[in-house]
């Protein structure tokens, strides 16, 4: 049986991973094979789940808790996506002040299901005003020291960051040259990762 792919997807709150996942899901639909999302809501009401059923992707939940502290449950997740709708490729967020999904769940798997499962590049989606909260000239973004560090963790466990809501660069104003030299430096390591994505997905 060949392997299936799996990836995470985290970012902090309102970056935009559940429209991400959507888009991507649709785009390898198309081009790769069969994707399918984890959706992991924490909250009763299941926003995000509902948002991509809607899509018309194939879904699954996980709820009442990260995946990270549900190992057995997501694994079951990702066989029953791979044997009973035929995905070749599952993605999962976390929730959006999660960190740790590379130790619980990468590690995990590479340990545990090395022979199911290859794992693609961490993901982590940010959006520009939330970036340059860890800039030096940061952004006029009330929020308490604890969440900027939790978003520093987050894109510390990157293998590839997804600069998200570009658009709003040209509303935020950054023109200096060190913020344009920064984002250019961030966009060209994610157009690298995307590039070697591309090329693992190529590969049996």
């Amino acid at each position: 049986m060949d392997k299936i792919r799996f990836m995470v997807v985290s970012g902090f709150l309102g970056a935009g991973k559940t429209t991400t996942m959507i888009a991507l899901a649709e785009h390898l639909n198309k081009t790769y094979g069969e994707a399918a999302i984890i959706a992991n809501d924490l909250g009763a009401n299941l926003v995000d789940t509902n948002l991509t059923q809607t899509s018309g992707c194939t879904v699954a939940e996980i709820a009442s808790g990260c995946i990270c502290y549900q190992m057995d449950n997501t694994i079951d997740q990702i066989r029953r996506l791979r044997d009973k709708d035929g995905a070749v490729f599952v993605m999962s967020d976390i929730p959006g002040c999660g960190v740790g999904a590379l130790d619980h769940v990468y590690h995990r798997l590479a340990e545990d299901c090395a022979d199911e499962f290859t794992l693609s590049p961490f993901t982590v989606v940010v959006d520009p005003e939330r970036l340059r909260m860890i800039m030096p000239e940061r952004a006029d973004i009330n929020l308490p020291e604890e969440l900027v560090y939790l978003l520093k963790l987050q894109l510390e466990e990157a293998d590839l960051v997804v600069l998200n809501k570009a658009d709003l660069l040209e509303e935020a104003g950054l023109r200096s040259p060190f913020q344009a030299g920064a984002l250019q430096a961030v966009a060209q390591e994610s157009e690298a990762l995307l590039r070697q994505l591309e090329a693992k997905l190529d590969q049996p």
